[in-house]
């Protein structure tokens, strides 16, 4: 089985941390490198939009009732991206905008509604997931993968773990919309405390898995029993 959720999870969690960097820059109205942000978010975005695409179409997860994480993991991962890539071009042809920190704040939200719109629908989603991860156990891991593998006996462990995680970025999505549309922006500080929390917990998470993961295909490979 060939996967790629590593690279999705540190690339998502760098996406969420970025994402509430500069929502806090633009509600404190602090100046904004506006090129160097469309970079940000059009490596994040395009990473994201590809591989949650691809594993969205293909589920190249597959076996022993694995298949739920090609739901749970790419579709995600491709809304995200693609809003990630829809602010790298708005940032790219909007860059005069973001030299005047006075009027940069409003024309930004302004701009960001209708996309609200398709982040308190992807909140939505990611709240629902959280819910399965829990009502269904799902998550965990094989006793063959180090660390994870340790606690696999016990599925409501990583179930939780990952519902939690989940519902945090939810929340998040969830109160970006209401800030928006109810023309709330102090919620947006909420907002930027649920995807630094989301973002920190899914790159750390994401990380953990290149070495998780590959320990595990080694164990089965050369028949050994690595727990650490």
């Amino acid at each position: 089985m060939v996967v790629y959720n590593e690279l999705v999870a540190i690339t998502a969690g760098a996406g969420l941390l970025g994402v509430a960097a500069f929502l806090n820059l633009l509600i404190r109205k602090k100046p904004i490198e506006s090129e160097g942000w469309a970079a940000f978010f059009g490596v994040t975005g395009l990473l994201l939009l590809v591989l949650g695409l691809h594993t969205t179409v293909t589920w190249p997860f597959g076996g022993d009732g694995f298949e739920y994480a090609n739901i749970a993991f790419g579709q995600p991962a491709a809304g995200f991206g693609a809003l990630l890539t829809f602010a790298a071009v708005y940032l790219w042809r909007n860059r005069a905008l973001f030299g005047d920190t006075e009027q940069t704040k409003t024309a930004a939200l302004a701009a960001l509604k209708p996309a609200g719109i398709f982040v308190g629908t992807l909140g939505l989603g990611m709240a629902v997931l959280a819910v399965t991860f829990v009502r269904f156990q799902l998550g965990a891991a094989p006793p063959e993968e180090p660390i994870s593998g340790r606690f696999g006996h016990l599925p409501l462990i990583e179930a939780l773990f990952l519902g939690g995680l989940w519902g945090i970025i939810a929340i998040g999505a969830l109160l970006f919309a209401t800030a928006l549309w109810t023309e709330r922006p102090q919620l947006l500080r909420w907002v930027v405390w649920a995807w630094i929390i989301g973002g920190v917990v899914l790159l750390l998470f994401g990380a953990m898995n290149f070495y998780t993961h590959i320990g595990m295909y080694y164990n089965l490979e050369h028949g050994t029993t690595h727990k650490w």
